[in-house]
């Protein structure tokens, strides 16, 4: 087996371990999204609080937590993204 097809193979391996669901992931993942909407909520209630104009605003608040979620979204997936090996790692294997 050549190099090349043994790279692919273990890349391959990873991705779908990856993407596998496990009861762990799902956990941390429900987790990271509660800290993430609370953290959330808590903004909005400080900008209330400083009475920043249009706050109050229903489609204001929807367009930050949209925002902040396409910002924080790589975040709370990386539970299903393969983990990426150290270049050392790649030449001793």
């Amino acid at each position: 087996m050549s190099k090349k097809s043994q790279q692919r193979k273990a890349e391959r391996r990873s991705l779908e371990e990856a993407r596998r669901i496990t009861f762990g992931k799902m956990v941390r993942l429900l987790l990271k999204s509660l800290g993430f909407a609370i953290l959330l909520t808590i903004l909005v209630m400080v900008l209330q609080a400083l009475h920043v104009p249009g706050i109050s605003s229903f489609w204001v608040q929807m367009g930050m937590v949209l925002v902040a979620y396409l910002l924080v979204y790589p975040v709370l997936m990386s539970e299903f993204r393969p983990k990426k090996k150290a270049k050392g790692a790649e030449e001793e294997a």
